[in-house]
């Protein structure tokens, strides 16, 4: 099933859009000291709360359909950052990556703290330390799972290839004068382990 693109006109009332970490704690009965252990399951997270009239309710109610539960896959955009706050550049170029870093070159300006960068259809990464101008190793998180797609360096639009936690997320409580609300919660979706 191809992956449907959340229309950015669909603008939520709230979002939350983060990277969930996966550890296991160890905690010494006796003295109260932990052992901490991060795990490989690094994921996106977001919930969206949707707030609409009448006609753009039915609107979303036939994307949530066309979506099809946790079965398919939508790519989710963080909403406050749609443009990212620093300037790369018209052509800057993504040229590879490994671990926790891509190699960029062609920045005419920078990329900030904050900013997210698309390294291949549905995968974002948020830059953690200031970068540029010229070529420049940047530091992201999470870390790569999969190659990069080299070529034009993506900062703006960027989406998480992502899934519906629950069955019920159609759920559209309405109350007069005719407002219907949804709160939904997606998952990135993460490539399979090789």
């Amino acid at each position: 099933m191809p992956d449907i693109v959340w229309p950015v006109t669909y603008r939520p009332v709230a979002q939350e859009f983060y990277l969930q970490t996966l550890s296991t704690v160890f905690t010494n009965p006796y003295t109260q000291s932990q052992q901490v252990l991060e795990r490989d399951g690094q994921r996106w997270v977001s919930r969206i709360t949707l707030r609409r009239g009448t006609e753009l309710a039915w609107e979303i109610d036939a994307l949530l359909a066309s979506i099809r539960g946790p079965a398919g896959h939508v790519l989710v955009p963080d909403f406050r950052t749609l443009a990212p706050r620093g300037n790369p550049g018209a052509g800057a170029l993504l040229i590879g990556g490994t671990g926790r870093t891509l190699s960029v070159t062609g920045l005419t300006g920078q990329l900030l703290p904050g900013d997210l960068i698309q390294t291949s259809p549905g995968r974002a990464h948020i830059v953690t330390a200031a970068a540029g101008p010229g070529s420049a190793d940047v530091s992201v998180e999470p870390r790569l799972r999969e190659p990069v797609v080299t070529g034009l360096l993506v900062t703006s639009g960027v989406r998480v290839r992502m899934r519906l936690t629950s069955d019920d997320a159609g759920r559209n409580p309405t109350r007069p004068p005719r407002r219907t609300e949804w709160q939904l919660e997606f998952v990135e979706v993460l490539p399979e382990p090789t």
